[in-house]
């Protein structure tokens, strides 16, 4: 499945020249892998581009489409992450921006605080909190429900929102 190539125009030449230096040097250099490439290549410079953004303050139309998943994970196998990727996955197929808090994974050292400060901040970036079965029994979920309400974002079951899109 051909990406589009978002390399830049000036680099093509280069581009061309590096691969044609591994052609013969590689046993299966295939188009499939120089999609590969130029897709690697693109979510590099997307990256990139999202790192070189000014800091400031995200506005509203800009949190509008953003959703943040909230569920519980303390004492659930797995820490419930395949509910949370479950989810995050169909979103993103409706077209929505989802900050997932199971993508950051387990880190060594990490107490619950410290993934909710990171988290929050991620909520933070967002217009509507979607959340899992069984979110009324987390702390975290509760807390980031709460603040969500303080910020006037939608606050609906993922459920229900990935219900609405198919609609």
């Amino acid at each position: 499945m051909p990406t589009e190539n978002r390399n830049h125009p000036a680099d093509h030449a280069a581009i061309e020249r590096l691969h044609q230096q591994y052609v013969g040097k590689i046993e299966r250099f295939s188009d499939e892998l120089m999609v590969f490439q130029d897709a690697a290549y693109a979510m590099g410079l997307d990256r990139g581009a999202e790192l070189a953004k000014p800091p400031g303050v995200t506005l509203a139309a800009d949190r509008a489409k953003r959703v943040y998943l909230a569920g519980p994970m303390t004492g659930i196998e797995d820490f419930n992450y395949p509910a949370f990727n479950s989810m995050a996955d169909q979103l993103r197929g409706a077209g929505y921006e989802v900050e997932n808090p199971a993508d950051h994974g387990i880190v060594e050292g990490a107490q619950w605080a410290d993934y909710m400060a990171y988290d929050l901040t991620r909520l933070g970036l967002c217009g509507v909190i979607a959340l899992l079965p069984g979110w009324e029994r987390s702390e975290g979920a509760k807390l980031e429900v709460q603040i969500a309400h303080r910020l006037g974002m939608t606050v609906v079951n993922a459920h229900d929102l990935v219900s609405m899109e198919i609609a």
